[in-house]
């Protein structure tokens, strides 16, 4: 069987054997040379043998110091102490038990086993010899002499069985050591060999086998190269069922992928397109009616040919109003009056009817054309909030394809944004502008209103109003009741001001009014049926009663004074009308301020007060 033929697996299983091969050839090898097991027995007795011998060397010498010890103390004294004697047999039988451990030992040479007994024989007759002479010395002075010389004889006796035995020791030691590095430079030969000769064998082998491999998955690149550059036709026809014929059919699989998802991108593009488009116009639209607008036009670009609207709930959130239609061929019509009576708003994603006259199509779709009709709805949100639904109609079981509805579904979302931004920035800037208390404009917008009258030359009178002794109400009847005093004295002032005035609330109870186009006796008599209204609604509402003093202050045509100098002169007008008995209006003029002049045109017309209503309300 060719190589090429095998599958991946059976290749690398090849492999596997190949160096599975490799590695027990040489543990073989190694387990060959390694030195016998005897030898190193013998080296290893040999060894203790040489340290038994010197030790028996040593106890050999000291026994002979420890009997000569007993002798100097018997010719000396004429008697022998226990502690000696007990000396001299504790060295000689320390002597016998080495010679014993030599008894044990079993050697493979005989010659050097018969050695090691002549010595032990001779060692033993040594160490009797010396016990005897110790106990004669002490017991049997007479028998000391030929005691003595049977010792010495017995001494040197044992003396050269040692020495013999410590040179035919380390004479069998050379000999092994010889051996041993031998064995251990023949096992270093061996091993190298056998290790040149399984590197080669073994990388013969995987390098064929990796050859074959190579070749397999270079035809697989060649074939991902030319798709990749393009080819989008090329193939692999390396097909199988080994591991490389199942890569080439996924790169071919692949190559028919890249193609189903090029096209794909190709019919996206201009989906992607139409949404940076759409995004764009409706970046530039500034107000709601400018979004709808660019809705509009956008539904020519989802269907040219399908009626098409926006229908988007009024500010109470409860009803549907049509905002956009398409502008070639117009609104279908959809009768759905409030957001959540909507479907699509209600499952809160986009869905598609194929007949009006199907079991599951939306109730407000049957009956609205002589026909059956198709329909696509795509609700309108923003934040999770619904603000309306798009609504297509078509012939029936003609739907909005799934490109067409991907288009509606992009403009719902990016209509929705840009809706729900406009809305909440208009909302916003108006709660920026608004008192919360009164819901009158708040002082930022009557200083932008005034600086604006005032750069136009326009004539003006700007009026500042103050409720007089409100902490005494807040005191005598509670904050609630200073705050309803408030909201009833900015209802009255929205009933008096005219569309092009403007009122606000300065700040605490002080009130201004821009009066545009007014002399000093029309901004007078603008004061005083201010002051005359509020009393009449003072006595329509359960309110405590109270006053105002109104300063004003007026600018003809042409002058041009700075904002700042008329808020002082009204600001000075009001302190005189405080000074001069509150509840009634001075007018001023610019450069007025602080200069303690009284007013010549001072209204001081009391308001008329029912003082037994006052009397039952404090």
């Amino acid at each position: 069987m060719k190589i090429h033929r095998l599958s991946l697996t059976a290749k690398l299983t090849g492999i596997n054997l190949l160096l599975a091969s490799a590695l027990m050839a040489v543990i073989s090898v190694a387990w060959c040379l390694l030195p016998d097991v005897t030898e190193v027995e013998e080296v290893r007795l040999l060894q203790h043998l040489q340290h038994t011998t010197q030790h028996a060397d040593m106890l050999h010498d000291a026994l002979h110091a420890d009997v000569l010890a007993v002798l100097l103390a018997a010719a000396q004294s004429g008697e022998v102490a226990d502690q000696q004697v007990d000396q001299a047999r504790r060295t000689a039988q320390q002597l016998r038990l080495e010679m014993t451990r030599l008894e044990q030992t079993v050697l493979a040479d005989t010659s050097l086993q018969e050695r090691l007994e002549q010595s032990r024989q001779v060692t033993l007759r040594y160490a009797d010899s010396a016990e005897d002479l110790v106990q004669g010395a002490r017991h049997a002075p007479a028998r000391m002499p030929a005691l003595r010389t049977r010792f010495e004889t017995d001494f040197d006796a044992t003396e050269q069985a040692l020495a013999a035995q410590t040179a035919t020791i380390a004479s069998a030691l050379d000999s092994a050591g010889l051996r041993s590095g031998q064995a251990v430079r023949q096992a270093r030969l061996g091993l190298i060999a056998a290790a040149l000769l399984t590197i080669v064998a073994g990388w013969s082998g995987v390098a064929t086998i990796a050859r074959s491999i190579r070749n397999s998955l270079m035809g697989l690149r060649d074939v991902a190269q030319a798709v990749a550059s393009g080819d989008l036709e090329r193939r692999s026809e390396h097909l199988g069922r080994d591991e490389v014929g199942q890569l080439a059919e996924a790169v071919n699989d692949m190559a028919d992928a890249l193609h189903r998802m090029i096209e794909r991108m190709r019919s996206d593009g201009s989906r992607i397109d139409f949404s940076a488009r759409l995004a764009q116009a409706l970046d530039m639209a500034d107000t709601e009616a400018q979004a709808h607008g660019v809705v509009a036009q956008a539904m020519l670009q989802v269907a040219t040919d399908r009626p098409m609207e926006l229908l988007l709930a009024d500010s109470s959130e409860a009803h549907l109003e049509r905002a956009a239609a398409h502008p070639a061929v117009g609104a279908p019509g959809c009768c759905v009056d409030s957001p959540f009576s909507c479907v699509a708003v209600r499952r809160g994603h986009a869905v598609r009817f194929s007949s009006s006259e199907a079991l599951d199509a939306c109730p407000r779709l049957r009956g609205r054309t002589g026909t059956p009709v198709s329909a696509s709805c795509v609700p309108v949100t923003f934040m999770g909030r619904a603000l309306g639904v798009l609504h297509v109609t078509s012939q029936a079981e003609q739907p909005l394809d799934d490109a067409q509805l991907e288009r509606l579904v992009t403009l719902a979302a990016q209509a929705g944004g840009r809706i729900g931004m406009v809305r909440a920035f208009e909302r916003t800037q108006m709660q920026a502008a608004t008192d919360a208390l009164t819901g009158l404009p708040n002082r930022r917008t009557a200083e932008a209103r005034l600086r604006r009258l005032v750069g136009s030359g326009q004539a003006l009178a700007f009026v500042m109003a103050d409720l007089d002794h409100f902490k005494r109400l807040n005191d005598m009847h509670g904050h609630q009741a200073g705050d309803e005093a408030l909201r009833t004295f900015a209802d009255v002032v929205r009933e008096c001001a005219r569309p092009q005035d403007l009122v606000c609330r300065w700040g605490g109870e002080e009130f201004a009014f821009v009066l545009a186009g007014v002399d000093a006796a029309q901004a007078l008599h603008w004061c005083e049926r201010l002051r005359s209204s509020l009393q009449d609604a003072l006595q329509r509402r359960s309110t405590p009663v109270f006053t105002a003093s109104l300063g004003v202050c007026v600018c003809g045509t042409g002058s041009t004074p700075s904002p700042e100098s008329l808020v002082a002169a009204a600001d000075a007008a009001l302190y005189q009308a405080k000074s001069a008995g509150r509840d009634r209006a001075v007018v001023s003029r610019p450069g007025e301020a602080g200069t303690g002049a009284a007013e010549p045109r001072i209204s001081e017309q009391a308001a008329t007060i029912d003082i037994s209503q006052l009397v039952s309300r404090t």
